[in-house]
């Protein structure tokens, strides 16, 4: 048995979330100081992804898949299933959501965990903040009526990052039958599972991980398209190069300069108020400076949330062409125009 291992889950055949997981694994392996530090283990249901990558793979069929997923049909039952499974097969586990890359050695979150320690993404907020937001209402409230709120001082973490020992795996099989035992608010509480895993670990000591990675959750599309970009430039076969050439594509998806900043807000104001997010968004397509062959996807993936932004207010093509006209050069503007025809036809 390893002594340490990273852990991820991938199923489903999704091209961008495999390009999430072998990215994420590449980071993980480009900051490694120490060969052999740690193992990486891959729970997927196409094993054959990972042919030639020095990871372990644990094959998943698909009644495995049905039986993680439970009689209730919360998907993310799956991951605290596969957490409870993997960590049995090492001293010390972290399960890394794959929207996730390293810029620290992983080896030095081990060391933050322990059998009375634990380790999770980041805070997020208190019970008593959590249950004043509307997503929670409706469970906060349930919990109250049964007799079960926590205390308002609970801590609830971002499960993407979630470290623990062999030894307390009895943790993972109790969050799963919380899990259970909340059914009815998975439909609408997404993060049912990161909650159960907060409430289990109760008072427990949690450190966090944010020093060390970046969780992109909330900045997905700009991360799919660096993703996309960089598979596309050096493909998708495991080679020895790999993990260093990943080093060229940004931890965080750059955004422009301080001048390139300052000048977008003078030509913001000949735009009208309800468009100027999008417009925004435009401008910062054009100022942005990653690598030149991500360059394309970064400013495509900007351009493409300012199309939906305009769509979601319900732009006028007029508008949408004088928008085009004050924020796009006019070189440009073919190739703006262009992903607009391809948004307005989906």
């Amino acid at each position: 048995m390893d002594s340490h291992q990273l852990l991820y889950l991938l199923y489903g055949g999704n091209e961008v979330y495999r390009q999430e997981a072998r990215f994420s694994i590449l980071t993980a392996l480009r900051e490694q100081r120490i060969p052999g530090s740690f193992t990486i283990s891959v729970m997927t249901d196409e094993p054959q992804a990972f042919d030639g990558w020095p990871v372990n793979v644990i094959p998943l069929t698909t009644a495995m898949l049905a039986d993680w997923k439970g009689a209730n049909g919360y998907t993310h039952r799956r991951k605290a299933c596969a957490i409870a499974a993997g960590v049995k097969l090492a001293d010390k586990t972290i399960f890394v959501d794959t929207d996730t890359v390293f810029f620290k050695d992983p080896a030095t979150l081990f060391e933050r965990i322990n059998d009375h320690q634990y380790l999770m993404d980041q805070f997020e907020w208190t019970w008593r903040e959590a249950a004043k937001r509307p997503v929670y209402q409706r469970f906060a409230a349930d919990l109250v009526a049964r007799g079960k709120a926590p205390a308002d001082t609970l801590k609830l973490y971002n499960s993407g990052i979630c470290g623990i020992t062999r030894a307390n795996t009895g943790l993972m099989d109790a969050v799963i039958a919380l899990i259970d035992e909340w059914a009815d608010h998975g439909s609408t509480l997404h993060t049912i599972e990161q909650i159960a895993v907060s409430f289990m670990m109760g008072d427990s000591k949690v450190v966090t991980a944010r020093d060390c990675v970046n969780h992109y959750y909330a900045k997905k599309r700009y991360h799919h398209a660096m993703n996309k970009g960089f598979f596309e430039t050096y493909g998708e076969q495991y080679r020895s190069d790999l993990p260093q050439l990943s080093a060229t594509v940004p931890v965080f998806f750059p955004g422009p300069g301080l001048v390139a900043r300052t000048l977008a807000k003078v030509r913001l104001l000949s735009v009208a108020k309800p468009l100027r997010p999008a417009a925004k968004m435009i401008i910062y397509g054009q100022a942005i400076s990653p690598p030149d062959y991500l360059e394309a996807h970064c400013r495509h993936a900007l351009w493409n949330r300012a199309i939906e932004l305009m769509q979601q207010k319900n732009a006028t093509p007029l508008a949408i062409e004088q928008v085009i006209n004050v924020c796009v050069p006019t070189a440009r503007q073919p190739e703006f125009k262009a992903l607009l025809a391809q948004r307005t036809a989906l």
